[in-house]
């Protein structure tokens, strides 16, 4: 009953202390205002102070129309990107005197049991994978989205939003966002092989499709499943790599599959090249053992 009324608690306060640790992190809606408290005041005001507009692209930006617009912020607090772009973002914003009321700020969790996710669970099938996030809808349907950090700039990425010639970030998750919003990842007879061609040219690292795993295993019952998937399919992408399998095995290892979650660790092991990873590996197939 303790666990439960903090839980409530924390849903209906923009504040809680992480977990992991033990700092205070916004979780959930929250206002500019937030930002103007420390310790978020610390980093927010200077950030915002700093960085300065181009004033002939706001110029041109002020000229696009702006009508029916909104804006949704997917953010962390305990996040770097989040810190430095966040303020850069809403001063942009100010320059082209873009209504404040049309902003819509949501801060995420870095704790593992909710990672990247809000208490009102905002985020859930919005494809929120990398903070920040920013969403550009239009009469409410997304028009498109910044990930994490500008293509080109700010002011230039708003500006190809607006004309709509823009593609952002980690344009492997607009493959995977489609795959899970018509089934595909949930589906036992996909070609892992197959899909993994299909995005092989847009991803830049092991870590892209892994931390959006990461995001969906934490997520659900039908995420997990698909998270599995993405899992596998970056296997087959970055097969000297032993994070996916590491990944993977803990994925089945939730999952309740401790005979497939034994072998994905045992080859994570056989791939890690640094011992310093090793203990870490070891622990979790331990608990696979356990169980």
């Amino acid at each position: 009953m303790k666990k439960q009324m903090y839980f409530i608690a924390i849903c209906l306060l923009p504040l809680f202390l992480s977990a992991q640790t033990g700092e205070p992190q916004l979780w959930g809606k929250c206002s500019l205002e937030d930002f103007q408290k420390p310790p978020y005041s610390e980093w927010y005001a200077k950030n915002y102070a700093d960085y300065e507009p181009n004033p002939d692209l706001t110029a041109q930006l002020k000229n696009e129309n702006w009508k029916d617009y909104t804006v949704t912020v997917f953010l962390g607090t305990w996040c770097g990107d989040s810190r430095r772009e966040v303020p850069r973002f809403i001063k942009v914003l100010d320059a082209v005197g873009f209504p404040r009321d049309a902003i819509t700020l949501i801060a995420i969790s870095a704790d593992d049991s909710v990672y990247k996710q809000s208490p009102g669970r905002e985020e859930r099938d919005r494809h929120i994978y990398r903070a920040p996030t920013f969403i550009l809808s239009k009469k409410g349907v997304e028009v498109n989205r910044i990930v994490e950090i500008p293509v080109v700039s700010l002011e230039r990425d708003l500006l190809s939003i607006l004309r709509n010639r823009y593609t952002p970030n980690y344009a492997s998750y607009i493959y995977l966002s489609q795959w899970l919003d018509e089934g595909a990842l949930n589906d036992k007879n996909i070609s892992h092989r197959g899909m993994a061609r299909q995005i092989k040219h847009l991803t830049q690292s092991v870590g892209e499709l892994n931390s959006l795993g990461m995001v969906l295993s934490r997520s659900g019952e039908k995420e997990l499943e698909a998270a599995i998937h993405v899992f596998r399919i970056n296997a087959y992408l970055y097969p000297e790599a032993w994070q996916p399998q590491k990944s993977l095995a803990e994925s089945l290892y939730l999952r309740g599959d401790t005979e497939e979650a034994r072998r994905a660790i045992q080859k994570a092991l056989e791939l890690n090249k640094d011992v310093q990873n090793v203990k870490s590996l070891l622990e979790i197939e331990a608990k696979i053992i356990a169980r």
